[in-house]
């Protein structure tokens, strides 16, 4: 005769016996422990993330972004909260033998509204749209020449090509 004792889920103590009996009880449980209202998400959309950052022989920085209210009780560090409105553009850096590009996608923004500011090591890039802020300092992995930079923006994307500058020669040096 088989056993027809039922094993205690994951679950059971929150939502009962079958979690996805009624899903909307269960969608707004969780909003609830949110703090969120099932009529705040047609008028926005929520975003949450973080970025962490390390200097070498530094702790790590934590920054948060987005609009979601934080959970109750809990204790923000101030200067921590990234204002969702400026957005890190998603971006990647590719090297070739002889060229170094930057590929940066920001959607919403017009050409004129980018500025970018290049050294030889690195660019800074600035765009705003309306609400829309981008802005991204860029280290490059090798030396570049800024003067040579040809930057060229097509539905959304940024693409930004440097020659690399001639490595410096190495130099024997006698001891005397």
């Amino acid at each position: 005769m088989a056993d027809k004792r039922r094993r205690k889920g994951l679950f059971d103590d929150d939502f009962g016996a079958d979690p996805f009996e009624d899903i909307e009880s269960v969608i707004d449980h969780i909003f609830n422990e949110m703090g969120i209202s099932m009529d705040d998400l047609s008028n926005q959309p929520f975003v949450y993330g973080f970025s962490v950052s390390q200097r070498p022989g530094e702790e790590p920085e934590i920054h948060e972004f987005g609009n979601v209210p934080p959970e109750p009780g809990a204790v923000k560090p101030k200067g921590q909260q990234i204002n969702i409105g400026e957005i890190e553009p998603l971006i990647d850096v590719f090297e070739t033998e002889d060229s170094v590009h930057v590929v940066a996608e920001m959607p919403g923004i017009e050409k004129e509204d980018i500025q970018l500011d290049a050294t030889d090591s690195t660019v800074d890039l600035k765009a705003t749209h309306g609400e829309r802020q981008y802005s991204e300092y860029i280290e490059l992995p090798v030396k570049v020449d800024p003067d040579s930079a040809k930057a060229t923006y097509l539905n959304g994307v940024l693409e930004v090509i440097f020659e690399r500058r001639e490595p410096v020669k190495k130099t024997s040096i006698q001891i005397k």
